[in-house]
């Protein structure tokens, strides 16, 4: 594994505390960088097509992953069991017929299951102003 790296002149002196990273915040995190869709925008009420795939996708690594029931996932994005479970289906099937979508899976899976099977030793620094997780970037 790389060695960590910050840049002590972006976040020097504006962390003031750390918070621990859940599984959640890995999926949320992932999706917004392969997607370009915010954890907001997932959550909100929006029928957006890019949005729902998005949280289509979110249900589906949420239940293939974290191994959690259907009721605890839809909490994360203000949904019941049903809505949880008819997402993670729908979405494997798009992934199997759409190749976009299939690319992005295995590319957010392959990004996101290391960081969760180390996510006890997973810490984020809070910047002091704006009270926004500050994400490090590894450099290898």
């Amino acid at each position: 594994m790389g060695k960590i790296n910050v840049q002590s002149s972006t976040i020097e002196g504006r962390a003031e505390e750390r918070v621990q990273v859940t599984e959640y915040d890995i999926i949320f995190g992932a999706i917004r960088r392969e997607m370009k869709i915010t954890k907001e925008q997932i959550v909100s009420r929006s029928r957006l097509r890019e949005i729902v795939e998005a949280r289509q996708m979110f249900c589906m690594l949420a239940r293939d992953l974290i191994k959690e029931g259907s009721a605890k996932v839809g909490q994360q994005i203000n949904r019941d069991h049903a809505t949880v479970l008819y997402s993670a289906a729908s979405m494997r099937n798009l992934c199997a017929i759409d190749k976009r979508l299939a690319i992005a899976k295995n590319y957010i899976e392959k990004d996101i299951t290391p960081k969760i099977e180390r996510i006890s030793e997973l810490t984020v620094p809070i910047c002091k102003h704006c009270k926004q997780p500050i994400y490090e970037e590894r450099v290898s």
